[in-house]
């Protein structure tokens, strides 16, 4: 007799993994794009608490009865160091999507799970053998294409995303030494309650009014935010991290077709080989660690 897959076999599990992160990687594009179109108006300080606070608010009605466990982790200095990391990442990409297309700024992010590789021997202790050292390497000429070093308003946001791509990469680390103390659950909430007050604090002194569809913005990007950061959650409480995680790159695609639709954007020749190499160079260390 055949065996015959049911819902809750380990394949289909997978396959509905991968399809909640392309979800949210959609998602999380959809956040940039209304980020990019709102920093034409609206200062990056603004348009970042946007995305903090709503998303804190929207996390604290769903995860009502369990925040008073989520304020207290058992390594407080751990937890909010990553909330330091997460905050100065969400002022990088804002600050990069007032001056680059939201493509670009994705094929640049392409580089932090190279990083994060590289970041993990000196922080985490862990090993990266010359194979994998090669690979960063190759990712990292990649990344001197898209950022196309010299003078000018593109090359200066390609740099600060080049340098939020780093920051981010550190706060994983941070949210993996964090991860040993405290559930991820609680790590995130304390990440939203730190980037959600400190940005209510700062924000006064760069408001500006907005008007009814400033307003609507703000409330769809917080939203967006908060479904995104639940989706990947989602993703990866469906099984194997290492066959669903590849599928983060889903995101470069969604950011060119946002880019193209929203603002008429497309990324040159010269950006799409360096995102093909970053590209190439994450999936063989995929490979080489599956195998």
């Amino acid at each position: 007799m055949s065996a015959v897959a049911t819902e809750g076999a380990p394949e289909n599990r997978v396959r509905y993994g991968i399809v909640w992160l392309v979800c949210g990687m959609l998602l999380f594009v959809c956040t940039d794009t209304v980020a990019r179109h709102l920093t034409q108006t609206y200062p990056v300080l603004q348009v970042v608490w946007a995305r903090l606070f709503i998303h804190l608010v929207l996390m604290t009605l769903v995860l009502a009865p369990k925040v008073p466990k989520f304020v207290r982790p058992k390594n407080p200095s751990a937890t909010y160091l990553r909330a330091i990391i997460v905050f100065l990442t969400s002022i990088g990409s804002v600050a990069t999507l007032q001056l680059i297309p939201v493509a670009n700024m994705h094929a640049i992010g392409l580089l932090g799970p190279m990083l994060v590789t590289a970041f993990s021997v000196p922080l985490l202790g862990e090993s990266v053998n010359k194979t994998q050292w090669a690979a960063i390497s190759f990712a990292c000429v990649g990344a001197v294409l898209i950022v196309k070093p010299g003078f000018g308003v593109f090359q200066l946001g390609s740099l600060i995303a080049l340098a939020t791509t780093v920051i981010y990469s550190l706060g994983h680390i941070a949210a993996r030494y964090a991860n040993r103390y405290d559930e991820p659950s609680t790590v995130l909430y304390c990440t939203a309650l730190f980037g959600g007050v400190l940005s209510s604090l700062i924000v006064p002194f760069f408001w500006k009014a907005p008007n009814l569809e400033g307003w609507l913005l703000i409330l769809l990007i917080g939203t967006l935010s908060g479904l995104g950061h639940y989706a990947v959650i989602k993703a990866f409480s469906f099984g194997d991290a290492s066959k669903i995680s590849p599928f983060n790159y889903s995101s470069l695609v969604w950011a060119i077709l946002a880019g193209l639709v929203a603002f008429g954007e497309f990324p040159d020749s010269i950006t799409l080989a360096g995102a093909a190499i970053i590209l190439s160079s994450a999936v063989f260390m995929w490979r080489r660690a599956s195998t």
